[in-house]
């Protein structure tokens, strides 16, 4: 059972989209914070990673998965990807749809995925970010101790 739940207005995306070249935001939450990292990839100034994190510094580490953006500055081409910090699969978003796949190359189809616009997607997977289970939090502590 959950002691608290943070929750974050809709709109995510169209908020926090453009940020400045190399920036490193926190948004305070109940518990932890909503960590946005802009430029990362080749795109300057927007938006490339999120994570939940219970510390608000650059050494802390994702609680659960994060999502791993490729925006575009026309969003056109937009992919983003609901994975775990090192993992190899994890959902992906691109052209409207949403399914599974992993890293690995195989002849294998695509999953059937979903249809979803990328706004109401990732206001999903941030909801799901800010409230892991106990059980994630529990363990994120124990490996943040070693």
């Amino acid at each position: 059972m959950k002691a608290m739940k943070n929750e974050m207005p809709e709109g995510f995306l169209q908020k926090y989209r453009n940020g400045k070249r190399k920036e490193v935001k926190y948004i305070p939450l109940k518990l932890g914070f909503l960590k946005l990292e802009y430029d990362v990839c080749d795109n300057p100034g927007i938006l490339s990673l999120v994570s939940f994190v219970l510390e608000d510094n650059d050494e802390a580490m994702a609680v659960g998965p994060r999502l791993e953006m490729n925006l575009t500055p026309d969003a056109t081409g937009d992919v983003v990807t609901f994975i775990t910090e090192n993992g190899v699969s994890g959902l992906q978003w691109s052209n409207g749809r949403v399914f599974w796949g992993h890293t690995y190359d195989d002849d294998s189809p695509p999953s059937e995925g979903k249809t979803i616009s990328l706004e109401e997607w990732i206001d999903e997977c941030v909801d799901k970010m800010i409230n892991p289970d106990d059980d994630e939090i529990a363990e994120r502590k124990r490996l943040d101790r070693e």
